[in-house]
């Protein structure tokens, strides 16, 4: 299936074929091309749907309304036993300056992280969601679904100041709710380590696609190890790393812009992520 509504230069693109992949038990995704392809054996669009309900209520989205509301290490540690710790560790970090929230918490303000995914979800559960997400994954992206924001996500989705009478902050704001949700299924693929999100820094965040078709082990390894790859290992493994800019960021935060093709290079041996030692029918291995 080829998702012909996504496009690597977008971050919340990438993140939506991503979140699909790992919604859909024993998938495969490759970039090879503009768009991604998904190998799945079922109707991708029917299984998703049927999936929104469940997600709307788990702990992972319901605990909590944002990763600065957590009550210090203690409160870390307890919902380390009430939520998959996958999600815990891609919402917030412990540091030696106490809990950290996640680099792609972009959004400042009055802004709720977490309860914001809730509101997509109930809002796509109101509408067609299987038209939704045919939307979200074929396209085209027709930007109708007003008032929820994707995290500043999506390079899109900015708002021009001489676009509206009024200031940017309350303009009217318009998305796609369905590759917003699937975006947001994504997170468990970019933890924090050491104190902060895999590929993020002050300025960008880098994130990998690959020409090879990668399960969901596979695609974790490959986040988690691409910036550690040789050239010689990532153009064997048609591994493309991808730059989006940090922009705008206030007292409202900022946004991702769109992102462009880096070039393979010789990794510096310093970062917080592993190399790559192989390539199987399995997948990606770390050692």
């Amino acid at each position: 299936m080829k998702l012909t509504a996504l496009r690597a230069n977008n971050p919340v693109a990438v993140m939506a074929a991503y979140g699909a992949l790992r919604m859909l038990p024993g998938a495969r995704l490759r970039w090879d091309g503009p768009h991604p392809e998904l190998d799945w054996e079922g109707e991708v669009i029917d299984f998703l749907a049927v999936r929104l309900q469940a997600r709307l209520t788990a702990p992972e989205v319901a605990l909590i309304d944002d990763p600065r509301n957590i009550d210090g290490a203690q409160g870390y540690r307890q919902l380390g036993s009430q939520m998959p710790s996958e999600w815990l560790v891609a919402y917030a970090a412990e540091t030696a300056e106490g809990l950290r929230p996640t680099g792609l918490r972009l959004l400042g303000g009055r802004h709720q992280f977490i309860a914001n995914a809730r509101e997509i979800m109930a809002s796509l559960l109101k509408q067609d969601v299987r038209l939704k997400l045919n939307e979200a994954l074929l396209g085209p992206w027709r930007y109708e679904d007003k008032g929820l924001q994707a995290w500043g996500w999506d390079a899109a989705a900015r708002i021009d100041a001489a676009a509206s009478a009024k200031a940017v902050t309350s303009a009217p704001k318009f998305g796609v709710l369905g590759a917003y949700w699937l975006a947001w299924e994504s997170l468990p693929f970019w933890p924090m380590v050491n104190g902060r999100t895999v590929g993020m820094d002050r300025r960008h965040w880098v994130y990998p696609t690959c020409r090879e078709w990668l399960g969901t082990n596979g695609l974790g390894a490959l986040i988690l190890g691409a910036a550690g790859l040789h050239h010689r290992e990532a153009t064997a493994l048609g591994v493309s790393q991808w730059r989006s800019e940090r922009i705008g960021t206030s007292d409202y935060g900022g946004v991702l812009g769109w992102a462009i093709p880096l070039p393979a290079r010789t990794p510096s041996g310093r970062g917080n992520t592993g190399r790559f030692a192989h390539m199987d029918n399995s997948g990606v291995s770390i050692v």
